[in-house]
């Protein structure tokens, strides 16, 4: 019985691990095939192209220092609706939610990779184990 659970085990996290690297490449691909390149005037990563976690997220900063400048500090849901900045506070959110998203995509890839890799672990474990 613990050979079958083992290898039960032991499947259900290769699926964990294949589902991860191909979310990560996914996500990955997708972003290179936007061709965002990380501002010149970012804290790290200026003038790459976004194509990792990192990437995104520093963009993404840099998308929220931008759209602060240039409506006084004031993010989207503080405009008023008749206020001209509040359409540049509603594309600069949108851009943002979408780095922010990738940067979410690929940390669940990541964990869905390190469960697997503990479930193969754990199953190698349980169909090696003797019984009496």
């Amino acid at each position: 019985m613990p050979l079958i659970s083992g290898l039960l085990v032991g499947l259900i996290g290769l699926a964990f691990v294949i589902g991860g690297v191909a979310g990560w490449f996914t996500v990955k691909s997708e972003l290179v095939d936007e061709q965002v390149t990380v501002a010149d005037d970012a804290e790290r990563f200026a003038d790459e192209q976004v194509d990792g976690p990192l990437g995104a997220y520093y963009q993404a900063d840099i998308v929220k220092q931008r759209v602060l400048e240039s409506t006084d500090g004031k993010t989207y849901a503080e405009l008023g609706q008749d206020d001209p900045a509040r359409e540049v506070a509603l594309q600069g959110s949108t851009v943002r939610s979408a780095l922010m998203t990738s940067v979410t995509s690929f940390g669940v890839s990541a964990l869905a990779f390190g469960a697997g890799v503990a479930a193969v672990i754990a199953g190698v474990g349980l169909a090696s184990r003797r019984t009496s």
